[in-house]
């Protein structure tokens, strides 16, 4: 019987953690009044400096943590954070 536990390996978590961390500073990029290119150079940045950061403590294998994060994810969170944002500017310029 497969648990919890054996599919969140290291790398899994660490991709989880980088999209996420991705996805949060193409918001704040966004937020701030950054264009399309300071969003994706945001995002990219953040995904790498936190696999980076948890790699010098956790012993990871890179190979794994871009497995685990899939070819599209960070692309994908851009592209969402980024169509939230024009929805919520569509909405508050209609109020």
């Amino acid at each position: 019987m497969k648990t919890a536990t054996t599919h969140l390996t290291p790398e899994r978590v660490t991709a989880l953690v980088a999209v996420l961390a991705g996805a949060l500073a193409a918001l704040l990029t966004l937020y701030a009044g950054g264009g399309i290119g300071s969003v994706v150079g945001a995002t990219v940045l953040a995904y790498v400096l936190t696999v980076v950061a948890v790699a010098v403590r956790v012993p990871l294998r890179l190979g794994q943590v871009l497995a685990a994060s899939g070819r599209g994810t960070v692309i994908a969170a851009v592209i969402t954070v980024i169509v939230l944002m024009g929805i919520v500017r569509a909405v508050r310029g209609l109020v």
